[in-house]
């Protein structure tokens, strides 16, 4: 018997962690960080047995992606415990470490790589590459004791792989039941089919950088490299120099993928701000700076250079700019998740830009599905049942599949 727990995750969009178990042995799924709590808040691991390393029935973790909600938790599990996450995605998450708390390295057992199967004791699983905002995302099929479950991770049709949406739908999986997400049922126009896509976002994007008469500051997470894509390709076709941050450069490498955007391109220029040079030089990690040493643009040419640029920028930069006297007509574009904005990081930010007379434009496109994609979804799979999962409201899937079974957090089940 094949058997599943959502640890977390069954109520609540992001700490996504679910556990199954056959023959006595155990795998995980994700193992998340709550999306509400701070970065200093100590959390508790899932009730899963074996995270300290003890019981080697628990065969191992798999990481879908490289969001904090879905590995987050990972720095409080032994080093012992297996992990088997997307190559790419693991690279990300190492370099990222070097920059924020918000990576980490991972010694991984193995990598998951599209429509490539391996086992993991009694667990047959194969990953299927999904559109998302994470770069190598996954979804996988787990079979077990005669029983197959889909769990799709985070996923969407809208981005700039939309074509994994695509092939999902036209070459579905086998599987008794759907483990889906749901993060945007119950969000407004999320009923659509006409989502807004990351070209869309491109359309926006260059709108504002042909009227923008200075500096374009460009906010967006380098993680998300189809984001990053998008607004590299908006500058080019504005005739703009498209400036990485160290970070984003580093992030972008990172991919391993030649047609990421890159320092050494015609259009693409490096600004280390003074965070990041104070990080080189505290960790003695130079050649950082080196690789990057052609394409790299300096505070003092930032004036001159301002009418030509978009930016890389977070807010801890403005009074650096302030400084360089490069803020003469630019504007701002925010291309991350609206609701950042009404935090008080976000509430001071916009506060500081109103001051200086920068005008911010919101230019974002989401990481999840429309209702009427998984709606798409779940009638190409046809499941015996759909299990919600990432989802704030879970009552209305109810609504929107007739097999849509609900299960609460802590909850054994059977697949």
């Amino acid at each position: 018997m094949l058997r599943a727990v959502i640890h977390r995750g069954a109520r609540e969009i992001g700490g996504s962690c679910v556990e199954l178990e056959c023959d006595g042995q155990r795998l995980a799924l994700d193992i998340g960080r709550p999306l509400d709590a701070g970065l200093d808040d100590d959390l508790p691991l899932p009730a899963i047995v074996g995270l300290d390393g003890s019981d080697p029935t628990l065969r191992g973790i798999v990481i879908s992606h490289g969001h904090p909600d879905h590995f987050g938790l990972l720095v409080g599990v032994s080093a012992t415990v297996p992990i088997y996450i997307g190559e790419a995605a693991a690279r990300i998450l190492a370099e990222a470490s070097y920059f924020s708390p918000g990576g980490i390295v991972l010694q991984s057992r193995g990598f998951l790589v599209d429509h490539q199967p391996f086992s993991v004791g009694p667990f047959h699983l194969t990953p299927y590459l999904v559109d998302h905002s994470a770069f190598d995302a996954y979804a996988l099929l787990i079979e077990a004791h005669g029983r197959r479950l889909f769990y799709s991770g985070d996923l969407r049709a809208h981005g700039r792989k939309g074509n994994l949406f695509e092939r999902l739908v036209n070459e579905p999986p086998v599987a008794d039941v759907l483990l889906l997400e749901g993060t945007r049922i119950g969000e407004r126009g999320s009923d659509e089919r006409g989502a807004r896509s990351e070209r869309d976002v491109e359309e926006q994007a260059l709108e504002v950088f042909r009227r923008a008469q200075g500096l374009v500051l460009a906010l967006y997470s380098p993680q998300n490299i189809d984001r990053l894509v998008t607004l590299f390709r908006a500058a080019k076709k504005a005739d703009r120099l498209f400036a990485l941050d160290l970070y984003a450069a580093t992030i972008a490498a990172a991919t391993g993928y030649e047609t990421i955007p890159r320092p050494d391109w015609e259009n693409v220029r490096v600004f280390v701000p003074q965070s990041q040079r104070v990080r080189v030089k505290e960790s003695r990690q130079f050649e950082r700076v080196a690789d990057i040493s052609r394409s790299r643009i300096y505070p003092e040419q930032l004036s001159e250079l301002a009418h030509q640029l978009v930016m890389t920028f977070r807010g801890s930069m403005l009074s650096e700019l302030k400084r360089a006297q490069c803020l003469d007509g630019a504007e701002a574009v925010w291309s991350m998740w609206p609701g950042y904005l009404e935090q008080p990081s976000g509430i001071a930010l916009r506060t500081q830009l109103d001051k200086l007379g920068i005008r911010l434009t919101i230019a974002h496109a989401s990481g999840h599905a429309t209702v009427a994609d998984l709606q798409r979804l779940v009638a190409a799979i046809s499941p015996e049942r759909v299990v919600p999962i990432h989802t704030a409201i879970p009552e209305r899937f109810k609504e929107l599949f007739a097999c849509a079974e609900l299960h609460s957090d802590g909850e054994w089940w059977d697949v």
